[in-house]
């Protein structure tokens, strides 16, 4: 049968590279992906297990089972419960031909990009492209008919279409996704936490806390000397509290993403947010704020040794300041990743001190949860904030190799700005003269006697 190449397929490898592909024909299959629940086995015993526990919204569920050497499933039975969770993605496999006398050189280019790390594109001979991982492939080099040729068979299967090559904004969407559900899940977790206090007087401490975590969010963030910020807190302040709690800590999120934003553009003094400028004074208001949530009730044992176990009120504190704690950290991550650094140690110190600040805050409530004692009310952190965490940090890290390094120099003579930056900013000055003499004067912070001579002996800053 003739190959028909009227009609190509193309694929792009992970490193970009297109490959026009000869096969006989394409196409995909796809099916339902789901569940079995309640599925009975041949000897059963009850079990009840709570799952995502920490600033995921807990479940418990209970499964009938067996030992896991004799189970056997009957998934014909009538109490067998198949939960759809639709169509799943497509799986292509195509017999790749390379025919000719530099076949083999062809096919082992194509072997190559096979082999590459991260998602590629198809393009069939019909429909829009898609995104694929390459899950296996196989070479075939016929020694008795078709000598010249060589067939690779290659199993792809769709995944999530993300941008490819993967750039940094999409890297970037991918964490600020991963953010946005983690802050739905610690909203849930805040309800639950509250839905779950039976005892009143104990709801009444756990709204005192709740209340008074409100304020120190307030005073920490400033957020009076801003409108947007401060329109939120007053809407949350006029709800009440144990009846809207899934409300409140979302519009708690937002009001963290939006002061986190403000306090990243504060350097350049766009902002009305009252923050210093500088990478490490950026963290203070939220190094102080964690720094309140871990008094209160919340106080260190006198015996580290033997630390007193905490109460049922102690550990709704504990796991209410994590949970909000957690929401701000995330906050302060997804900042990180719209601000414009300049240079290879300002974004360095940026991600470092965001690791800090996790870190530090992580160890504390690690501490803390020793004093639970009771199994029936562990508290287990949800991971997915240090995952933010680490993600954010090396995206920041990943983008300084790209940015200017600075170099110090001393000067040994007398000189003028102008002249200055026509020595070491040379084709910049001559392709914008004010932008780079503006440059130069504000990262090195010259006063008005600068602008005309600067003193031999003074040390200037030159970003390469």
């Amino acid at each position: 049968m003739a190959i028909n190449s009227s009609q190509n397929v193309i694929w792009t490898a992970p490193d970009g590279t297109s490959f026009i592909i000869k096969t006989l024909e394409s196409g995909y299959s796809q099916k339902h992906i789901g569940e079995v629940k309640e599925n009975p086995r041949t000897s059963t015993s009850t079990s009840t297990s709570t799952k995502n526990g920490g600033g995921k919204k807990s479940k418990t569920s209970s499964s009938t089972s067996v030992s896991r050497s004799q189970g056997t499933k009957r998934v014909g039975d009538s109490n067998d419960t198949f939960t759809d969770m639709g169509i799943g993605g497509r799986d292509i496999s195509l017999d790749c031909y390379f025919i000719g006398e530099k076949h083999n050189i062809e096919a082992d280019a194509f072997r190559k990009a096979l082999c590459q790390v991260g998602k590629s594109k198809l393009q069939l001979a019909y429909g829009e492209e898609f995104t694929v991982n390459v899950l296996n492939f196989e070479v075939k080099n016929s020694l008795v008919e078709k000598i010249n040729s060589t067939i690779i068979t290659v199993n792809w299967h769709e995944t999530s279409p993300s941008t490819y090559p993967k750039s940094e904004a999409s890297k970037q969407k991918e964490i600020k996704n991963l953010a946005s559900d983690v802050k739905e899940n610690i909203a849930s977790t805040v309800e639950a936490t509250a839905n779950a206090i039976q005892n009143p007087t104990r709801l009444a401490t756990f709204t005192a806390n709740f209340q008074g975590v409100l304020g120190k969010i307030s005073n920490a963030l400033d957020v009076a000397n801003n409108v947007s910020l401060n329109s939120i807190m007053s809407d949350i302040l006029g709800q009440n509290l144990m009846s809207n709690t899934f409300t409140i800590t979302s519009q708690l999120g937002i009001i963290f993403s939006k002061a986190a934003s403000l306090a990243s553009k504060a350097k350049s003094g766009v902002s009305a947010f009252s923050m210093p400028s500088g990478f490490s004074s950026l963290f203070g208001s939220w190094k102080s704020l964690l720094s309140s949530l871990k008094t209160s009730n919340l106080e260190y044992s006198s015996n580290p040794n033997t630390p007193s176990p905490y109460t049922g009120e102690q550990i709704d504190e504990l796991k209410l300041n994590d949970l909000l704690a957690s929401s701000a950290i995330v906050s302060v991550a997804e900042s990180l990743l719209d601000m414009e650094f300049e240079t290879r140690s300002e974004a360095v110190e940026a991600a470092k001190n965001l690791m800090t600040l996790e870190n530090e805050w992580t160890t504390f409530v690690d501490e803390q949860s020793k004093r639970i004692t009771d199994l029936a009310d562990a508290y287990i952190r949800d991971g997915s904030v240090s995952d933010i965490v680490s993600a954010a940090a090396n995206e920041v890290l990943e983008r300084s190799y790209k940015l200017k390094v600075e170099q110090k120099i001393i000067l040994t003579e007398d000189k003028t700005p102008i002249e200055l930056a026509w020595e070491y900013y040379n084709e910049e000055f001559r392709n914008d003269p004010d932008g780079t003499l503006e440059y130069l004067i504000r990262t090195n912070n010259f006063a008005d006697d600068d602008f005309f001579l600067i003193s031999r002996g003074t040390e200037i800053k030159i970003y390469v």
